[in-house]
């Protein structure tokens, strides 16, 4: 096979970075491809690896499969789990790692919006971590660390609801978006059949 009908093959399959590839480089990942063989995270679009990323909890993410992201995925990754965006690359991907750090710290634990049953979470949360622990882990997601544990477990149950608040507003805003983009597409198709 010519480079050429390699490149056009690889770019069927969908997920590998074709360009600057050897043709046998590109012959090997595309049999591994259809063999269903895992390929090295450089040779994935960072599209597949975020799509990977969003199917596992945040404490399973590996500092190498964040570096092979883009930019723009790595803001996207923010967005899903509700932190800021704003930064350099390596800045957004120690945020994104700082965050899932705290969420397997806090895993077991959620906002309760009945005061009473708040104030237990609060307490369990506080009784698990020595101070220092609960102010490391709210610096590392800038929150706010109040003087006493039980304040810190407080802020630390805050953050995590806000960020999956935000995370969620965000995913629905999107499914929304792309609905109305199918609707747009299928409405001009319908236009140009009747016309």
């Amino acid at each position: 096979m010519q480079l050429k009908e390699l490149r056009q093959k690889a770019k069927s399959l969908g997920v590998i970075r074709y360009s600057k590839l050897r043709k046998a480089e590109l012959e090997w990942l595309i049999l591994k491809r259809e063999r269903g063989q895992s390929i090295p995270l450089k040779h994935l679009k960072p599209q597949l690896i975020l799509k990977q990323l969003t199917q596992k909890p945040a404490w399973e993410w590996e500092r190498v499969e964040l570096e092979a992201l883009s930019c723009k995925c790595l803001e996207a990754l923010s967005y899903i789990m509700g932190i800021p965006k704003s930064g350099k690359k390596e800045e957004k991907i120690q945020r994104l790692l700082d965050m899932a750090e705290v969420r397997l710290a806090i895993k077991d634990f959620s906002f309760k919006e009945d005061w009473e049953e708040f104030k237990v979470e609060a307490q369990s949360l506080a009784n698990k971590y020595l101070g220092r622990d609960l102010k490391a882990l709210c610096k590392k997601v800038k929150q706010f660390a109040p003087s006493n544990k039980y304040g810190m477990a407080s802020a630390l149950l805050g953050w995590k609801k806000n960020c999956n608040a935000r995370g969620q507003r965000f995913v629905q805003e999107m499914r929304t978006a792309r609905k109305q983009i199918k609707q747009q597409e299928n409405q001009q198709v319908v236009q140009q059949l009747a016309a």
